[in-house]
């Protein structure tokens, strides 16, 4: 009788764990993250491997579990089969249906790339170079005044008159022109990453203090970060940190930034540097001149430059410059910085 009950007991364990083994697949798999859809671009290097795509699924809160995503994709022999290329994913889609798509590259669509950190004008001038079809810079400029998106975009800010409204959240990254929604399609595709990669976790994050920095919301990190993919140099995470700990530490202590970059968004360029008749402008964005802010962002920054100036480090930096041989030096105090530039040359003299 005793080990009639044991056999019981252990079948009636193993049937409650199948339950919850299925529930947990079936969960992973065939649910999507969210009912509500938001698109989202994804893109697959060449030689990509799975584990890599499903860390950056679940990192774009497309997928919930990356076990899952390796447990499917090899029990379906999936992986193999990826494709190359852009794809126009959904947050509505369940894992089972991503993975379809990833295998089914769309070669014959142009795409276009943007990088990070480069103003709205410039980027026109890429979508004129990538020559999609009849679209135009002048129409992606176009669509990116498009008053009416402000309303279905929370992130975005009220903007000064006269300003570019939304610079500064046309995410760079790669995307697919889709021929029937042309360049306000693009525009949406890019307000829809931003949204996507400034995810709920970085909201939070920003929304408290740390003992880098103080309490922030979206437009002032977005302006933050569009000055460091500008401005440094060597675009590896210690230096974009870096050079935001000093925008941070200039600010707190009510220096005007000194950030030149911000002068030529106003000028309309990327180089030369300003003259020093330029440098002695009145304006919002000769931050030489005026302390804080400059009233919005002067390029469009990519993932990293918001995660440094989101998370920087604990510095006492208050200043920097880029030396002949690509190195940027940081220094606390006037006297150093003098002393190293004229020791190591500045970038581009």
């Amino acid at each position: 009788m005793k080990r009639l009950i044991a056999l019981v007991v252990i079948l009636a364990v193993i049937g409650f764990g199948s339950s919850r083994a299925y529930d947990w697949w079936n969960y992973n798999v065939n649910t999507p993250v969210s009912t509500a859809s938001h698109p989202v671009t994804f893109h697959v290097d060449s030689g990509e491997t799975p584990a890599q795509i499903g860390s950056d699924l679940f990192d774009l809160r497309l997928i919930r579990s990356t076990v899952a995503f390796d447990l499917y994709t090899r029990l379906t022999d999936a992986a193999p089969k990826f494709q190359a290329g852009v794809f126009r994913l959904n947050s509505n889609m369940s894992l089972s249906q991503i993975v379809s798509s990833l295998q089914h590259g769309r070669p014959e669509e142009k795409s276009i790339t943007f990088r990070e950190g480069f103003p709205l004008w410039y980027q026109a001038q890429v979508v004129d170079q990538a020559k999609v079809g009849s679209l135009t810079g002048a129409d992606y400029l176009k669509a990116a005044a498009d008053a009416t998106l402000a309303s279905k975009y929370a992130f975005l800010p009220q903007t000064p008159a006269g300003t570019t409204p939304y610079e500064g959240f046309l995410f760079p990254d790669t995307y697919v022109v889709d021929p029937v929604t042309g360049a306000g399609g693009l525009v949406r595709a890019q307000l829809d990453q931003f949204d996507a990669v400034f995810s709920p976790d970085w909201r939070a994050a920003i929304a408290q203090s740390t003992p880098a920095r103080p309490k922030m919301d979206i437009r002032s990190i977005v302006i933050l970060a569009s000055m460091v993919d500008r401005e440094a140099n060597n675009k590896d995470a210690g230096d974009r940190g870096n050079v935001c700990s000093v925008y941070y530490n200039r600010l707190r202590e009510g220096i005007p930034l000194g950030v030149d970059a911000t002068l030529l968004y106003a000028l309309h360029r990327l180089t030369p540097e300003p003259t020093g008749t330029e440098l002695a402008l009145d304006s919002p964005y000769n931050t030489r001149k005026v302390a804080g802010l400059p009233p919005t962002p002067i390029s469009n920054p990519g993932k990293a430059a918001l995660q440094a100036c989101i998370n920087p480090p604990v510095t006492s930096y208050l200043f920097y410059f880029t030396d002949r041989q690509g190195t940027t030096h940081f220094e606390t105090n006037d006297a150093d910085f003098e002393r190293d530039k004229a020791k190591y040359g500045l970038s581009g003299s």
